[in-house]
């Protein structure tokens, strides 16, 4: 075993500044959503407004996910084109754009196997999935409260087969 050096730190702090402004960035999302939907529920009329607020809430979280993936690119960018920091393998070259698609499979854990990191910055993609996991899983449970929530369903409710409470 060996001391972790400075690269390997480099690659500790940089993840730990990209996951905690996606986490923020995230959570602020959620919160200025959940703000906008509580209004719009209190200001218009019933039904009229679920349907273009759950569409603005999937598209508003689909976005949020998005600039997510480009921070972590981002980071993957930085750091391979710095210092001993590692870097992704599978092309010839990369671009920044390649680094966005490397950024998107981790995130989703996807992983199709195509390209791999080595080196220090295998920490920034391990962290990836994991974060990417637990913010898509996030907006999941968010959506749901939404849904529920707009379509009028209680947590008492059982649904039936038909959607309906039964």
């Amino acid at each position: 075993m060996g001391d972790i050096g400075w690269d390997e730190w480099m690659v500790v702090a940089v993840t730990a500044a990209i996951v905690t402004i996606a986490v923020t960035f995230h959570f602020e999302v959620i919160n200025v959503l959940t703000r906008w939907a509580h209004r719009r529920a209190r200001n218009s009329a019933a039904g009229h407004a679920s349907r273009i607020t759950l569409l603005v809430i999937m598209f508003a979280l689909l976005l949020s996910h998005i600039v997510e993936v480009w921070l972590f690119a981002v980071g993957y960018w930085g750091l391979a084109a710095t210092g001993n920091h590692g870097h992704v393998i599978g092309y010839e070259q990369f671009t920044l754009l390649d680094h966005v698609y490397f950024s998107a499979t981790n995130y989703t854990t996807v992983g199709w196997g195509d390209l791999s990191a080595v080196g220090p910055l295998r920490f920034l993609a391990g962290t990836e999935a994991l974060t990417g996991f637990l913010l898509l899983t996030w907006s999941a449970s968010f959506t749901f409260l939404v849904m529920g929530r707009i379509w009028g369903y209680r947590d008492t409710e059982k649904i039936g087969p038909e959607g309906e409470g039964s």
